[in-house]
């Protein structure tokens, strides 16, 4: 009988997503994840036909962990205000996979086509609250995208204390829809 594997699926997937979170993606290949797991890397090609599988599936966990940080956060009254300081806090919290989503969605843009009907409830909301038509609701939505993408930038680099993240946002969000209006 064979021995039995002490390394699981799940432990090579952890270990993988902690050191993506840690240092990026190219720092996850199969000796890398072997030597923090202190095995050799037999077991991670018997549960991953190879490392693209592997990084595949840590875009997924990535993906997933964005949708759980800041997808979630926007509810409420103030939704797109919400969204957009837990977009620029998980940009500081996970520099790397923030880096990683960004950089794919710049490479693929199906992955940003399949977030517009998660937006589409929150723009109307936004719509009616505002008093904004649909054009002006468009150029809040991509103002508030494009300063939100900098303010992370800026957020990454310790350029401004996370703290007032939320008052930064709120204040743009105030003179975007003023402008809009």
């Amino acid at each position: 009988m064979p021995p039995k594997q002490r390394i699981t699926r799940e432990m090579i997937l952890e270990k993988a997503f902690d050191m993506f979170c840690q240092e990026g993606m190219d720092a996850v290949n199969a000796r890398s994840v072997a030597k923090a797991l202190n095995c050799s890397t037999q077991p991670i090609f018997s549960y991953y036909t190879g490392m693209q599988e592997l990084r595949a599936t840590l875009d997924l966990k990535a993906q997933e962990l964005f949708a759980k940080e800041v997808l979630e956060a926007a509810n409420g009254e103030h939704a797109l205000v919400e969204l957009c300081t837990a977009f620029v806090l998980f940009a500081c919290k996970h520099p790397h996979v923030y880096r990683h989503l960004y950089e794919s969605v710049c490479d693929d843009k199906q992955r940003l086509l399949a977030l517009v009907p998660l937006c589409t409830p929150m723009k109307d909301q936004v719509r009616e609250k505002e008093g904004l038509s649909e054009e002006a609701t468009q150029d809040l939505f991509k103002r508030m995208t494009v300063y939100c993408t900098g303010l992370a930038a800026v957020a990454i680099v310790g350029l401004f204390d996370t703290n007032s993240t939320r008052d930064i946002v709120e204040k743009a969000y105030t003179v975007a829809v003023a402008s809009a209006r």
